[in-house]
């Protein structure tokens, strides 16, 4: 898998599907709450979200159906009222990838905890601790399909 690490700001083939709000940043970045979700197809499934204030701050992201059979989320009422999410439906759900040095997609992971939740309609958006966290890992194989596996 190939992952452009150059600057992202003049490429064209990077496509900006929808840009979003955080209500409180990501987890240890508080300040930065305008995000951009950028595609590049040559990279899917993975993507990229990126800050807008600070274009250094970025995540490699997938949406956890693309490499997962069995990932079921329980988000809290509060989470789910903050966003405006009535229904499975409205929700995007992204899930942050490390990828370690030397960029093999065999050792990467996928944070499965802590998801960024996004409000398909308002585009507002935020990173949860999802409430059955005890069944997840934030170092989930990339290559292993079950939650369990």
């Amino acid at each position: 898998m190939k992952l452009a690490t150059e600057s992202l700001e003049d490429k064209e083939i990077w496509v900006k599907p929808i840009e979003f709000r955080m209500t409180k940043g990501m987890l240890g970045f508080p300040d930065d709450l305008e995000f951009e979700l950028l595609v590049n197809g040559e990279e899917l499934p993975f993507m990229w979200i990126r800050s807008k204030r600070n274009h250094e701050l970025g995540f490699i992201v997938i949406e956890p159906s693309e490499i997962l059979c069995d990932y079921e989320i329980e988000v809290s009422d509060d989470d789910a009222k903050a966003l405006g999410i009535e229904n499975a439906g409205d929700a995007l759900i992204l899930n942050i990838v490390t990828i370690r040095d030397g960029g093999d997609i065999e050792s990467a992971t996928v944070n499965l905890v802590a998801p960024i939740i996004l409000n398909r309609n308002s585009l507002l958006g935020k990173q949860v601790i999802v409430s059955n966290h005890m069944r997840f890992s934030t170092k989930h194989s990339i290559l292993s399909d079950s939650v369990n596996g």
